[in-house]
């Protein structure tokens, strides 16, 4: 077996093979996994081998582990179980390593493949035969392993059915769930070229998916099943086999073969090798669209993470597999929104160099995020050198508004940290004004580009606050989140406010301190 861990980083999907007695995850470089993420514990988790299998261990780190949204100290991990660290989400992935077939002398084959029957060899005089067909299938498995596309295993599965079974005609067809019908996705003849035109019996590969049964005609002349299809006496078909492409769990397409040759006509035996090859092939089907699904989860997963922090981002994706909330639909709520901006910006990047101005720029957003995640905030967007944050929203919460006012005095404390390492001699200041109440929240754009964001009087009170009202390293807020948070932080009355595009005056307050805090 090969234990392996599937994670991206920047978009990139990355696989790490767990090996030896222990692996190391955090944020040191002498990890055997180094997550390069404020969230991350320098040391932050152990993943150790034992007896059981592989078992997650957390290391004391701050912000935790967690398997499957669920935080954990020490778990048995089971194949496709999600781990959570920091913003990083990797998947626990088990493979099966196929045994190469080998002849020894006591004539034993040692294989493991998931076959549904086991071949017995009644003849000696068939025993170089099936032992050509037992390596053919151990080949296609090995091959079948490491298909990564539907195309890919619809080649092989072809390749070894004319090499086992020799038919005339091969058609291999999948099953479109949505239009509910089978598409052509495979067809050759005898000499290798593509059937252009699909000449098969309707009858005999309608039966077999309606019904979901093998179907085996020897001899479709004396066969009675088929005395009724056209297409068997038309293209003379003599033998054919029509067989599901399946699973436990569910039928996948259709496998096709005839001949006009009496003297090829398909057995039992044929019947029992198709089989065994269809369910290779269900398998596979089901294990690359499992893995195409886990590609598409780690995908929003990093989009997701853009503008959420770890925990909003594991709960939306819980609430989508269990199919409670369509993602991103936008919809009504009731929120928080933040924004700051940087004072005098202007005058300060015309007298840097551009690169620098860029540092400076992405280290106060990096800091200035960690923040707003850490409060499990949502990053609406960058606006040239402020940010718009939400609080409660796409997921609610019911203390949005104490997250949003605590994030915000948080910023502000960080700013010394900042200004020591960027500006020591000319500190930067910032306003910032927040305002709580309903407003449209989801994805909005066109077809080509959709970005979450947030829509209404609510958004707009926010952003005239920080503009017109806040002063530099202030925080001011609306009345409405003054009442809400009266009992839990100190407030200044700045007093009435007619702010552009609003109808009614806002009483504003400067928020202070958090009560107990000196």
């Amino acid at each position: 077996m090969n234990h392996k861990l599937r994670y991206f980083v920047n978009g990139d999907s990355r696989i790490f093979s767990l090996e030896g007695d222990e692996v190391r995850v955090g944020k040191l470089k002498n990890m055997d996994i180094c997550l390069e993420d404020a969230t991350v514990s320098r040391q932050h988790c152990r993943l150790v081998f034992s007896r059981k299998g592989w078992e997650i261990c957390d290391s004391d780190s701050t912000n935790g582990t967690f398997v499957n949204g669920r935080r954990i100290q020490r778990k048995l991990l089971k194949p496709g179980d999600e781990i959570s660290i920091g913003r990083a989400r990797m998947r626990y992935l088990v493979e099966s390593t196929p045994q190469q077939f080998h002849d020894s002398t006591d004539q034993k084959i040692s294989m493991v493949l998931p076959v549904s029957k086991t071949f017995k060899v009644h003849e000696r005089d068939n025993l170089k035969r099936e032992l050509s067909h037992l390596a053919e299938l151990t080949e296609l498995g090995r091959h079948l392993i490491a298909a990564s596309s539907l195309h890919d295993c619809f080649e092989h599965v072809g390749r070894a059915i004319f090499n086992i079974l020799k038919p005339q005609r091969l058609f291999i067809f999948f099953h479109d769930d949505n239009r509910g019908e089978l598409d052509l996705r495979y067809s050759r003849d005898a000499d290798g070229n593509a059937v252009k035109t699909v000449t098969i019996s309707r009858t005999i590969a309608m039966k077999a998916m309606e019904e979901k049964v093998a179907i085996l005609s020897s001899d479709t002349k004396e066969d009675k099943r088929f005395e009724k299809a056209e297409s068997v006496i038309l293209y003379g078909i003599v033998s054919a086999v029509s067989i599901p492409i399946w699973t436990k769990r569910s039928i996948y397409g259709l496998i096709y073969v005839d001949t006009t040759q009496l003297t090829e006509l398909f057995s039992q035996r044929d019947l029992e090798v198709l089989s065994t090859i269809a369910n290779f092939t269900g398998l596979t089907i089901e294990s690359i669209q499992s893995q195409q699904r886990l590609d598409q989860e780690m995908k929003l997963r990093s989009r997701l993470e853009r503008y959420h922090s770890p925990a909003v981002v594991s709960r939306i994706m819980q609430d989508q597999e269990s199919g409670t909330r369509e993602i991103m639909a936008y919809r009504e709520t009731e929120a928080t929104v933040l924004f700051m901006d940087m004072v005098g910006f202007t005058a300060r990047a015309e007298n840097m160099k551009p690169v620098d101005v860029g540092l400076l720029l992405n280290h106060f957003f990096a800091a200035m995020t960690e923040i707003i995640f850490k409060h499990n905030g949502t990053l609406d967007k960058y606006i040239g050198d402020g940010i718009m944050a939400v609080f409660g929203a796409p997921l609610a919460v019911e203390d949005h508004q104490k997250r949003a006012v605590s994030a915000a005095l948080e910023m502000v404390n960080q700013l010394r940290e900042i200004n020591r390492d960027f500006a020591p001699d000319d500190p930067i200041q910032v306003r910032i004004g927040i305002h709580t109440g309903r407003l449209i929240s989801g994805d909005f754009g066109s077809p080509k580009r959709y970005d979450y964001t947030v829509l209404g009087t609510t958004v707009n009170i926010a952003s005239r606050l920080e503009s017109a009202v806040a002063g530099p390293n202030q925080v001011v807020v609306s009345e409405s989140l003054y009442l809400k948070l009266r009992k839990q932080f100190t407030f200044q009355k700045l007093g009435e406010f007619k702010l552009q595009g609003i109808s009614s005056p806002v009483t504003s307050y400067k928020v202070k301190r958090l009560k107990g805090e000196s």
